[in-house]
């Protein structure tokens, strides 16, 4: 099913996004032919990678509050996305890139056989609100969701494909909510919690103005 099956209106969800890509440029990225890869491909000629709001580029929430659990997983609130450079040195700021985040897991998990085995299959492609990961299973394209402080208890299949994780995680008011809210203070609820602390109904062009001036003073 591909992205455009999904009806997904992805560009409005971005509060920034990075350079734009040729799509030879993602090919040296990702040169594996897994399951609706064209999908992925399409997704980042669009964007490549970016964040609800311009913080979400480089720091997570960080409230312990907003952690989900590996039996809560539907909580999940997708953040951002990683931009792809042209070499994992590349800093790329204010985004975060996808290869030299996967240069600094390998290296961190060098000396640990079962995740250096996981992390040499898989593409980090997206970040949660609380800075765990979601990687592209770059055999079969299924998602798989990393929470680093139980890494040990090993990755979560997530999504079949790359469209159905932008569709059930990204496409979602519930994480326009809570970004949104955060970014005006740190607020732990979503959609309702926005609309409370400021009396503007939500998705409107006074909201997202609002909001907009805040990212430009953070």
């Amino acid at each position: 099913m591909s992205l455009e099956d999904h009806s997904l209106d992805t560009q409005s969800l971005f509060r920034i996004v990075g350079p734009e890509l040729s799509e030879s440029q993602i090919d040296a990225v990702f040169p594996e032919q897994f399951p609706e890869r064209q999908d992925l491909v399409e997704f980042y000629l669009r964007h490549n990678g970016g964040g609800r709001t311009e913080q979400a580029c480089l720091v997570s929430c960080g409230k312990p509050e907003h952690e989900v659990s590996r039996d809560d997983l539907e909580k999940i609130t997708i953040e951002g996305f990683f931009s792809i450079g042209s070499n994992a040195e590349e800093k790329m700021i204010p985004f975060r890139p996808m290869l030299r985040s996967r240069a600094f897991s390998l290296r961190t998990f060098a000396a640990v056989p079962a995740m250096k085995a996981f992390l040499d299959e898989h593409m980090p492609i997206a970040f949660d609100h609380c800075g765990n990961d979601c990687w592209v299973d770059l055999q079969t394209g299924q998602i798989d969701y990393v929470m680093w402080d139980s890494w040990k208890e090993g990755p979560i299949k997530i999504a079949a494909s790359f469209s159905d994780f932008v569709s059930n995680f990204w496409n979602t008011e519930k994480g326009r909510g809570l970004a949104w809210a955060c970014a005006l203070g740190g607020h732990e609820s979503g959609i309702e919690e926005f609309e409370r602390i400021t009396g503007l109904k939500y998705g409107t062009s006074e909201a997202l103005e609002l909001c907009a001036n805040k990212n430009r003073k953070s």
